[in-house]
């Protein structure tokens, strides 16, 4: 029976659906995933160039904070040379001999000009006395066009501020900001270290921030000394370092780079003078941000010549997959509905979908003849279940008999006999597993084994001895059922020779790695045959026809116990150094989750 892409009613919504869900599959499959590797990437290159923003921009920072250092410590050198040459304590000496203020004022503004009239870091030059604080000499700086308006201003406005400010500075220097003018203060002092006169250095700021200029995004600039405003730039700053800041930058000689909205800010902080100078640059985000907008529209770019490659993936999935997909649904459908050995008419032009219904139509001529097969199979094989059930003996009938026998012998006082239907019926209970429980304890497996052994042992009598060396720390380890008996059973039937007294060891030990290790010793000799027949019963071979009932047990248990614990555990039988024979199980202490 041939088909094509079948023609019933319903065909057109078919095809549609299947459509729309080719679209949604390139959509979040290609399209949406592909969309939000570009977003990332545009957030990885964005990020990217940012860092590389921000590390400009530290790197100017550190450069610019640099150069102000070094502007300060040539402005204290000055001042200190107002302290350590003698000139004005010299002055100041002879003036408290000889009382004459005009000579007084001549020489200390005089040594002034000398130092500090070409000063490139500074505006103008103030000593106060401190025996008449409302006295002051100056010197202007020519370089930085310092004026009387600006001592005016020192007099009028920041004296009282420098005095304070000297009180506690002992032969320190400080930093003291009034109304966006800095002054730099240092106590003069005579040889005993007694303060006269404090030196007020006006500091030049347009020298003094100059460098900060040269940070990348750079629109104003301002300083503060110990967390306080010292100097204010034209956009206006808070009067005290904002508390983030300060908590980043504590401890810190470091560059720091802050953005809030749309305003970014670099911070250094700088110690020095027994406090810390932080400067503060604010930043034009346009230009920290001019890489970024490059690769947005790049991006852009890239995501607009998506659109057509997308549409023309999606006729391809259409024609060479939709379509011939259908074809094959159909019939798969056919034969769900039982149409066996229907075929597909095969005209496709691609490798892979011709190969699909070749495949399909030989798999449908097959599954027509597996079927019947199949079918008469199931017959055959339900019926050989219904006589093996039939033919089963009912434990619980066979244990209650021996039960009955048992108290039979018990009162004719035959206890021999009873104490072997005992252990025959505890052999019996364990087997019929009554509570269907996979593990019990290695003290319940050893006494179904010890069952087993007290039958052999009325059986054989003296000529069969068995000692036990049981670790009692692991009784209480959980392990299969009846994995001991079935090794203990076959030692006795194939290695314990009672003709030359046969003797068997038991030994459970635990082993390094955490594995469980029983070891069943007999002194039977294995031959060559012996070996063969061993390594065939534990091999992967699932062929057991013809083998003994006890070659059977042996080979179960090593089956189980690989299927519980791994192919790393599992059932050994070898040869000892005495001639005897020794077979030995390893499982893990802990079976696999679940499996308790």
């Amino acid at each position: 029976m041939n088909i094509s892409a079948k023609k019933n009613k319903g065909t057109d919504g078919k095809k549609k659906s299947l459509r729309w869900g080719m679209v949604r599959m390139l959509l979040f499959g290609w399209f949406f995933p592909l969309l939000m590797l570009i977003l990332i990437m545009i957030f990885l290159v964005a990020n990217y160039n940012y860092k590389q923003v921000e590390r400009s921009i530290l790197s100017s920072l550190d450069k610019a904070a640099d150069m102000m250092q070094m502007q300060l410590r040539a402005c204290e050198i000055a001042s200190k040379n107002a302290s350590y040459m003698e000139v004005i304590e010299e002055s100041y000496l002879k003036y408290c001999q000889d009382g004459n203020p005009d000579g007084l004022k001549n020489s200390v503004e005089k040594y002034l000009r000398q130092q500090y009239k070409f000063d490139e870091n500074c505006k103008t030059a103030e000593v106060v006395m401190l025996d008449n604080p409302g006295t002051s000499y100056y010197a202007l700086n020519n370089r930085n066009d310092g004026t009387f308006q600006d001592v005016k201003f020192f007099r009028t406005h920041a004296m009282e501020e420098m005095l304070k400010a000297a009180e506690n500075l002992d032969t320190g220097t400080a930093l003291v900001g009034v109304s966006g003018r800095v002054y730099m203060v240092r106590n003069l002092v005579d040889s005993k270290f007694r303060p006269y006169a404090v030196l007020c250095l006006e500091l030049a700021l347009d020298s003094l921030m100059d460098g900060y200029a040269g940070v990348w995004g750079y629109e104003d600039a301002g300083l503060y000394w110990n967390g306080e405003l010292l100097v204010e730039g034209e956009s206006g700053m808070a009067k005290e370092l904002p508390e983030h800041v300060a908590k980043q930058l504590e401890d810190k000689n470091e560059g720091y780079v802050y953005r809030m909205g749309t305003h970014s800010y670099a911070y250094r902080q700088c110690r020095m003078y027994g406090g810390t100078l932080t400067a503060v640059v604010w930043l034009n985000n346009r230009s920290t941000q001019a890489g970024v907008s490059t690769v947005y529209y790049v991006f852009l770019i890239l995501l607009v010549f998506m659109i057509p490659l997308i549409l023309q993936t999606m006729r391809f999935f259409h024609e060479k997959v939709t379509v011939p997909l259908r074809e094959l649904i159909d019939a798969a459908d056919a034969v769900r509905e039982g149409k066996l050995g229907i075929q597909i008419k095969n005209q496709e032009d691609n490798e892979e979908f011709y190969r699909v219904k070749d495949s399909f139509n030989h798999m449908s001529c097959q599954l027509k003849t597996q079927f019947e097969k199949i079918y008469l199979e199931e017959i055959a094989l339900r019926d050989a279940r219904i006589m093996a059930l039939q033919s089963q003996i009912n434990p619980h009938f066979l244990n209650n008999t021996l039960e009955i026998i048992n108290w039979e012998a018990r009162l004719n006082g035959n206890y021999k006999v009873s104490s072997m239907i005992e252990a025959l019926s505890t052999m019996l209970g364990e087997t019929m597993n009554r509570k269907e429980e996979q593990f019990h304890s290695v003290a319940e497996e050893m006494a179904y084994a010890d069952a087993y052994l007290y039958i052999i042992s009325q059986r054989f009598g003296a000529k069969f001895q068995c000692t036990k060396k049981v670790d009692e720390s692991l009784l209480d380890v959980r392990v299969p059922r009846l994995i001991i008996q079935p090794i203990v059973e076959n030692a006795v039937e194939h290695g314990v020779d009672v003709t030359r007294n046969g003797h068997l060891e038991i030994r459970i030990f635990g082993q390094e790695g955490g594995y469980l290790r029983i070891e069943v010793e007999d002194n039977g000799h294995l031959s060559k045959e012996d070996k063969e027949k061993i390594n065939r019963l534990l091999s992967k071979d699932k062929e057991t026809s013809g083998e003994k009932r006890v070659s059977l047990g042996i080979r179960n248990v090593d089956q189980r116990i690989k299927m519980i614990y791994g192919y790393d555990c599992g059932l050994y039988i070898d040869g000892g150094e005495q001639e005897n024979t020794i077979s030995t199980i390893l499982i893990k202490i802990k079976p696999p989750t679940g499996q308790e």
